[in-house]
């Protein structure tokens, strides 16, 4: 990582390495593990960067910016310097999301549930995303949560984000800790869930 990498990022690139060399070596696991080394690199470009965050919607004429960038990507010129950091921040929240959604079924989360239905019949349904983070993760992920919701907005809402960005930068190294915390901590039954 570059001299400007902030101190958490060179904390959590440790963290991942020794992860790495300690989790057993299965599809699951080093898949995940390869999603989280792209978030934090993600992170850290967005930080070299000098990635904003922005609570406020879109520049006026945003797609003029956009229709340049096109054109110098195809001719292989440098682009604006700000999409360029946001893309990078982007890309990681999105690996984050990814892993909020793996990690629970790595660690044997409930994949369904049952209801009560008229207090008598029960129902089975799939476990939401939310409760099976919840069923495997009691610690706080609060941030981690609030990436994982903005992403599905990205993925489902046509608009997006462009009103407005809900996750900052801080929001996004708390979530990467949290995550790490989690891996850490579920360290003993991925070793023996996967060995």
């Amino acid at each position: 990582m570059s001299p400007r990498t902030s101190e958490p990022l060179q904390q959590f690139g440790t963290s991942l390495h020794q992860l790495i060399l300690d989790l057993p070596e299965r599809d699951a696991i080093t898949d995940t593990l390869d999603y989280l080394l792209g978030a934090l690199y993600g992170l850290s470009r967005a930080q070299e960067l000098e990635f904003r965050d922005r609570a406020t919607g879109q520049i006026q004429s945003y797609s003029a910016y956009l229709a340049n960038d096109a054109l110098a990507i195809a001719k292989g010129q440098p682009i604006n310097q700000p999409w360029l950091a946001g893309f990078y921040f982007n890309s990681s929240i999105q690996r984050l999301a990814s892993a909020f959604d793996r990690i629970p079924r790595m660690l044997g989360a409930k994949m369904e549930t049952t209801t009560a239905e008229n207090g008598q019949q029960t129902k089975k349904r799939r476990t939401t995303t939310k409760e099976r983070m919840a069923e495997v993760n009691p610690e706080n992920h609060v941030q981690w949560t609030l990436l994982y919701d903005e992403v599905n907005d990205f993925k489902h809402e046509p608009e997006g984000r462009t009103a407005g960005r809900g996750v900052t930068m801080a929001d996004a190294l708390a979530a990467y800790d949290q995550t790490i915390a989690l891996l850490k901590k579920s360290a003993p039954s991925l070793k023996a869930r996967y060995k």
